[in-house]
């Protein structure tokens, strides 16, 4: 049997949070956290989802070094407090801040992560370093519409209120759409469930359950399941 362990996106904010705080903007650019740091951009994308379409999703870090970076997961709950899967989702994180590259947005978009992805499935989110500008979603839309990425769609997550309390989750492709978060808000909201088992029995069929034994998700967002 396989399984695998899901986080609710609260809960890898939340770790976040903690981490940075506890070891500051080393969080921000070394790669021992870089997992941490994905799963905080990953996370405010699925919550904006939620937000949008009154879903539940959740996430785990996808081993080895190719794409996606997270395999998602959206449920509905039954009366018995069960999770029945709903949609599956691969999303690839890409960070970009104009300062550290002299690519501009697109170009860095093409050159260094659309050029990589071979998976027509796969979710794109862009996450925009603060005090980055890039042109407006309906031009970019209509740029990448010439290049006709394989991909499933693109998204980037910015910061709207310059002081990282408003963040914007905009769609540049095949559609465009924006969702605006409240990261206070956020941070105010405790979930009920921290982490589900995911896993396939004989009948391949994908089941979710609650952990009934701790998690231990640590700083460098590595999870260990406790005997």
């Amino acid at each position: 049997m396989v399984t695998e362990i899901l986080v609710n996106p609260y809960t890898a904010i939340r770790l976040f949070a903690k981490t940075y705080l506890a070891f500051g903007d080393e969080v921000l650019t070394t790669r021992k956290y870089k997992i941490t740091r994905e799963a905080w951009i990953a996370s405010m994308f699925l919550i904006a989802l939620d937000q949008q379409s009154k879903t539940e999703w959740w996430l785990t870090p996808v081993s080895g070094s190719g794409s996606p970076d997270f395999n998602c997961y959206s449920f509905s709950r039954s009366k018995d407090n069960s999770f029945t899967n709903r949609s599956f989702l691969k999303l690839e994180v890409f960070e970009w801040r104009k300062e550290q590259n002299e690519l501009d947005f697109l170009d860095a978009l093409t050159e260094i992560k659309l050029k990589k992805i071979i998976d027509p499935n796969i979710t794109i989110l862009c996450y925009i370093r603060r005090n980055s500008l890039i042109p407006p979603a309906i031009g970019l839309n209509q740029k990448l519409k010439t290049i006709s990425p394989r991909v499933k769609d693109i998204w980037y997550l910015g910061d709207v209120s310059g002081d990282a309390t408003l963040w914007r989750v905009t769609q540049l492709y095949p559609n465009t759409l924006a969702i605006d978060i409240n990261y206070d808000h956020i941070l105010q909201t405790k979930e009920t469930q921290s982490f589900l088992h995911a896993y396939r029995a004989k009948s391949e069929k994908l089941e979710f359950e609650p952990t009934g034994k701790k998690v231990l998700l640590t700083p460098e967002f590595d999870l260990k399941l406790e005997e």
